[in-house]
């Protein structure tokens, strides 16, 4: 049973050491000027967004300098004193010990991301900052510098010197920060990283599997802290091999199991959805409709959605570029083995443009205020969805469309075998794009249209013979009050032959100015130039 008393007496013993020296406070100031540097770097002001991503993304490299500077002299000070072998006379086990250093070096750990929460301020003086996403993200810094704290100790305990205990500390350290770039394709070893694990909290979303990573990797590092200074115990007996061997497969096994026990925490929480979004408006939390989708993709005809996103865009596209990885992200890991997301970094001109554009996602062309100039640069903001059945192509994820809404309405669009038919009545409107005679000029094909064709198959009707009622699950009639007469024979038998019929008219149409309103006469074909007289609109 561990006692509260004993380990309260070790804890304040060493946070008392740490603070009653110059160099504890050093540590703490460098560490807190760096934390602002790259926080507010040029970037930040560039992006114009009120959140800690430039920081996010150098913060694990922070976390090698601060840990072992921190942890260093945790059992090496001890040693090179011989304090140790007095400590471990006192009436207290091993583990109130060990742990009674753990929570002094994370106070220390604590009060100085404390004094980093000046940037907060900073944040708060000139914007209005989402404080669910900065709350979400110092919980993210905080438990993965308290998971690192415990293998900084670790290091510490193998050695009597604080210059050799930090530089094992930066080693040890290194691992869980750098594991991913030794196989880049490789998602285990990426989802085993700090970085991966650290992206979430920065995002706004607190992550069970999460917590659990940072949790079992401070378990995992404490238990041999725990065997390092219990060592004293066996090692000069006759069995100090045979211990060494045991509790060597006893850290194995340990390993193993909380592996096992992150992996199945993580693919339930793809299931059940065990994170909680922060952000206030919500906008990392994919809805009911999606999640129901998702669960009926056959799994043997999985969607693979290819995300093409320029490395840099402009800050009028930062945000929608961090929802849109955020969002995928949140499909990938909903998904488990029924989706797959590849993110391609394009740049002008590269092998990955060239790639983006044999899909016909072509850059859209912006223009941008940079260092107080005005000048065009060409992004990518578009995907990729695809099946054994199908294949969708979003060529940019425009302004006003909602992000989860183009990516679940691709995804049921490809999980199905064959696509609906959606007929669109020629008039004079010309829903599907042409050549406007009474003008003299081409017509664009509507946006409704295009959206249309994203998802069904889409046909434009020819409403001077009869209409096929088997071809067409629905027939959609913008302005038929420009048909002629017969043309409209042909369309009021169709929609007398009771098949579903969409009729969208208008007495005043605005994209003419009126001149194809339905008391308006039908203009000359040959507009300005004359010609025949145009055909009567049909009566009624």
């Amino acid at each position: 049973m561990l006692r509260k008393h004993v380990i309260e007496a070790v804890f304040k013993r060493n946070l008392m050491a740490y603070f009653s020296g110059v160099l504890g406070y050093l540590f703490i100031v460098v560490f807190v000027v760096a934390g602002a540097a790259f926080a507010f770097s040029p970037e930040f002001f560039a992006n114009n967004l009120a959140n800690l991503d430039q920081l996010s993304r150098y913060y694990p490299l922070l976390l090698l300098f601060i840990v072992p500077a921190i942890t260093m002299g945790v059992w090496a000070e001890e040693k090179k004193l011989g304090t140790d072998e007095l400590l471990f006379t006192l009436p207290a086990t091993d583990v109130e010990i060990l742990l009674g250093k753990y929570l002094a070096v994370v106070c220390v750990y604590t009060v100085a991301l404390l004094f980093s929460l000046t940037q907060l301020g900073v944040l708060a003086y000139y914007a209005d900052p989402d404080w669910g996403l900065l709350i979400c993200t110092y919980f993210g810094y905080w438990i993965a510098g308290a998971s690192l704290l415990s293998a900084g100790m670790f290091a510490s305990a193998l050695t009597n010197s604080n210059t050799v205990a930090f530089v094992l500390g930066v080693a040890i350290c290194a691992v869980p920060v750098f594991i991913d770039r030794l196989a880049p394709g490789n998602q285990f070893l990426q989802e085993l990283s700090l970085s991966e694990q650290l992206r979430e909290f920065t995002m706004g979303v607190i992550p069970l599997s999460g917590i659990l990573y940072f949790v079992s990797f401070a378990v995992f590092m404490l238990y041999l802290n725990a065997v390092v200074i219990g060592r004293r115990h066996w090692s000069s007996g006759r069995e100090g091999a045979l211990m060494e061997l045991q509790f060597g497969i006893r850290a194995i096994c340990l390993a193993a199991t909380l592996v096992s026990l992150n992996v199945v925490v993580g693919r339930g929480s793809e299931v059940i959805g065990l994170r909680f979004d922060m952000t206030a408006e919500k906008i990392f939390t994919l809805s009911s409709t999606t999640r129901e989708l998702i669960k009926k993709i056959d799994k043997d005809h999985p969607v693979l959605i290819q995300a093409f996103i320029s490395r840099r865009v402009p800050r009028e596209f930062v945000f929608k570029k961090r929802q849109l990885r955020g969002l995928l992200r949140q499909y990938d890991r909903l998904g488990g083995n029924r989706i797959a997301v590849r993110f391609v970094d394009v740049e002008p001109y590269s092998e990955e443009a060239e790639e983006a554009e044999s899909y016909g996602i072509e850059p859209l062309r912006v223009q941008t205020e940079r260092e107080g100039r005005f000048e065009e640069v060409d992004i990518y903001l578009g995907a990729v969805v695809s099946s054994p059945y199908d294949e969708v192509v979003i060529p940019v994820f425009e302004e006003g469309t909602p992000i989860e809404y183009e990516l679940t309405r691709s995804i049921r669009t490809v999980s199905q075998e064959e696509r609906l038919t959606v007929g669109i009545l020629r008039t004079d409107a010309l829903v599907t794009g042409g050549f406007r005679m009474a003008a003299f000029r081409s017509v664009p094909e509507w946006r409704i249209s295009r959206e249309l064709k994203k998802q069904y198959r889409v046909e434009e009707v020819s409403p001077d013979s009869e209409i096929d009622r088997e071809k067409y699950d629905v027939l959609m009639a913008v302005l038929p009050s420009s048909l002629t007469q017969k043309q409209m024979e042909h369309f009021v038998d169709y929609v007398q032959s009771g098949k579903p019929v969409l009729i969208f008219d208008d007495p005043y149409t605005w994209y003419d100015q009126g001149m194809s309103s339905p008391r308006q006469p039908k203009p000359r074909p040959g507009g300005m130039f004359g010609g025949a007289p145009p055909e009567q609109k049909a009566d009624g």
